[in-house]
């Protein structure tokens, strides 16, 4: 276990120890949060690598996270992708560089989902706890166990970016990785939860035009009141809740309490909003619609070739096809007369 590590839980400790750095290589980053009454994550503890020096960083006490722009404008991480929400989240920015060796890993043959603890047995013959994964991060003092995990998920880090780099570099597939890193850095300040949402209800209840434009009127205002609020989705208004107000478009206060199961509160405080959400969605243009694509015999015929095709080179190559498109992703190509030749990553893995 790694006992020599420095706490820090001061603004004023953050800002002595970017100071004392002076420095722009990469360090190795791992955060531990909370998301479970809110609906952003809340950040409880952030452990950095630098060089053979480790440090905690207590985010419960601190106010100041303008510092974080420059200490971790550079870092290592493994599938990252909460984790650069998080750093999002705090100072609406990105860090400029970014090494996941999830994504790295993946190209160089090691699946996609290859958690943290396996990569670290296969590279370094080392078995990682799990055990306290799901641990009460915000709660201190953190027990030993706790601050041993933590510093054991930043440990590899380093080491891992240096033998997949290398990899990567060998089998000339770096262009492939920056191409990936730069579309997960998008999607992460371009969140598509309504779009991804809004498909999954619609196809599965088969809703008519009219019926879509109110689930996007109301998931569109569930989202602006879960910000607002800081609340989970799901506290607003579950999925369920949204396909019984689209089905039975209750028109009352009792309606909405009795018929869809809402809350008498929460019904009395928005039932001027949810009124209105039915007026709004009949504004609503079809071509303002997220698409899903029902394909014709002849784009089902053009999906499964490039299906196939897709799989074949991956195969080949031994990534994963879904990196370089999702099914669903596929048939929106297929659906518009689009070719393989359309995605980046494929002009690339064939170049």
């Amino acid at each position: 276990m790694i006992t020599d590590y420095m706490w820090i839980d001061d603004n004023s400790q953050l800002e002595d120890l970017i100071l004392s750095l002076k420095r722009d290589e990469a360090l190795a980053f791992d955060s531990e949060f909370e998301r479970v009454n809110t609906f952003y994550p809340k950040p409880a503890l952030f452990q950095l690598q630098i060089d053979a020096e480790y440090y905690l960083i207590d985010m419960t006490k601190i106010s100041n996270y303008a510092p974080l722009k420059i200490l971790l404008n550079n870092i290592i991480l493994h599938s990252g992708s909460e984790d650069l929400e998080i750093l999002y989240n705090l100072n609406g920015q990105l860090p400029e560089r970014i090494f996941d060796t999830q994504i790295a890993a993946s190209l160089c043959g090691y699946g996609l989902h290859f958690s943290y603890q396996n990569i670290v047995k296969e590279l370094f013959d080392v078995e990682l706890s799990k055990a306290h994964s799901r641990s009460d991060w915000m709660k201190r003092p953190l027990s030993d166990e706790q601050i041993e995990y933590a510093i054991d998920d930043v440990v590899y880090l380093s080491e891992m970016k240096q033998i997949l780099q290398d990899k990567l570099t060998q089998q000339g597939r770096m262009s492939w990785y920056d191409l990936l890193i730069n579309q997960r850095k998008n999607a992460i300040v371009a969140s598509n939860h309504i779009t991804k949402t809004f498909i999954n209800i619609c196809k599965s209840k088969r809703f008519k035009p009219s019926q879509q434009k109110l689930v996007l009127a109301l998931l569109k205002w569930r989202e602006k009141v879960a910000i607002a609020r800081d609340k989970p989705r799901t506290w607003i208004l579950k999925n369920t809740d949204i396909i019984d107000i689209v089905i039975k478009k209750p028109q009352s206060e009792g309606a909405f309490i009795k018929d869809i199961g809402l809350y008498a509160r929460f019904v009395k405080h928005n039932i001027k909003d949810l009124l209105g959400l039915y007026q709004l969605a009949e504004k609503y243009d079809e071509a303002q619609l997220p698409r899903f694509d029902k394909l014709s015999p002849e784009q089902g015929n053009a999906f499964n070739a490039m299906k196939q095709e897709l799989a074949e080179k991956c195969e080949a190559l031994n990534i994963p096809a879904s990196l370089v498109i999702n099914v669903s992703d596929l048939k929106s190509l297929a659906a518009a007369g689009k070719t393989l030749e359309e995605i980046e990553l494929w002009r690339l893995i064939n170049s």
